[in-house]
């Protein structure tokens, strides 16, 4: 009887032992401490955003005006002098030199030749300047063929050329292979009143009385 009534109160003093004793730590959910930690950051965020003051734009200090650029000064263009073509014969500079740039002109009275007879012996078109030296009547300058002599043929010029007088004669390539410049120089007397020019690739030769 004794035994029954003891295992009895055991029975009924367990439960309240247990309820009495110290309690077990609850589980961490960590989705919801992770919710928990996002919702504190933006209200941090918020808070922050509030908190700043209003920014308050800068006047400029320089005001813009239309004020033009100072205008770009441009030289005058040379005069037509300055531009001119340089003349066809380069001589030096002095009054005679430039007086013996022109076209011959023999007008002082003085004899010429009755004929220059020009050769051409080459196989392409020449082109022939003849320069007179200034001679004692004081005439002196350039003479040119206007367009050449062609290929194997033949030019004469009569009562041009004065007589007692000296040349330089130039031969050049006008047209055609091969090109060559040849020159030489001859001299007129008195009684000499016809010459010939052979030209060639290699030379002129001068034929006179």
């Amino acid at each position: 009887m004794k035994s029954k009534l003891l295992l009895t109160s055991i029975t009924i003093l367990i439960p309240l032992l247990s309820a009495c004793g110290v309690k077990a730590v609850p589980t961490i959910d960590p989705a919801q401490v992770q919710t928990s930690a996002v919702a504190v950051v933006k209200t941090m965020i918020a808070m922050t955003q509030t908190a700043m003051p209003t920014e308050t734009p800068v006047p400029p200090t320089d005001t813009s005006t239309n004020t033009p650029q100072p205008t770009l000064t441009i030289s005058p263009l040379p005069s037509t002098e300055v531009l001119a073509s340089p003349p066809a014969a380069v001589l030096p500079t002095s009054s005679s030199a430039e007086a013996c740039s022109g076209a011959i002109n023999a007008n002082k009275g003085e004899l010429l030749l009755k004929s220059l007879l020009i050769n051409n012996k080459t196989k392409v078109v020449v082109g022939i300047s003849i320069y007179l030296n200034k001679n004692t009547f004081g005439d002196c300058g350039f003479w040119s063929t206007p367009t050449g002599v062609s290929a194997n043929s033949s030019t004469s010029i009569s009562n041009f050329f004065p007589s007692n007088s000296c040349y330089h004669v130039t031969a050049y390539t006008l047209s055609g292979k091969p090109n060559f410049t040849v020159g030489t120089d001859f001299c007129a007397g008195f009684s000499g009143d016809k010459f010939t020019l052979n030209v060639t690739e290699s030379g002129i030769g001068i034929v006179g009385p």
